[in-house]
């Protein structure tokens, strides 16, 4: 009798391991292996030894807060030129004249932020790591529709 209940927990347990077992091992191969050893992440002696590059903006001597407020400027102009090209009311006239005018307090606001010294670096240091600070798409036409009206 014991032999039985014995072969039939065994029997209990190797039916358990078979159904479960295929379902674990086809988990584990289609998880990628970790780089650098178990886990999900790298070890650090897989990340490369390069410093940190210095952003344009300091390397120009611009303040953290004008950069902050010029970053603002720009967030707020291209907000209200969205709403004014989604005026349907306004012809496209009246809407190049009313972009025009955003554009120019916007200048103002910033014209105090950065010196005109401090704008060249600041380009210059762009412009050597192939960044575009105003991306201009090809083909000409307005604001309106860069932005898809």
């Amino acid at each position: 009798m014991r032999f039985s209940r014995y072969s039939c927990v065994i029997s209990t347990l190797v039916i358990l391991i078979l159904t479960a077992g295929p379902q674990r091992l086809m988990a584990q191969a289609a998880r990628p292996a970790a780089p650098g050893g178990a886990g999900n992440r790298p070890s650090p002696t897989t990340k490369p030894n390069t410093p940190k590059q210095e952003p344009c903006w300091q390397q120009a001597g611009i303040s953290k807060a004008a950069m902050q407020e010029r970053r603002s400027i720009e967030e707020s102009t291209r907000a209200q030129i969205e709403a004014v090209c989604a005026q349907s009311d306004l012809t496209d006239k009246e809407k190049r004249e009313k972009i025009h005018e955003i554009r120019e307090a916007a200048k103002q606001r910033m014209g105090g932020l950065i010196s005109p010294q401090e704008e060249e670096a600041l380009k210059a240091c762009q412009k050597s790591r192939g960044m575009n600070a105003t991306p201009h798409p090809k083909g000409g036409g307005g604001p309106c529709t860069q932005l898809g009206h």
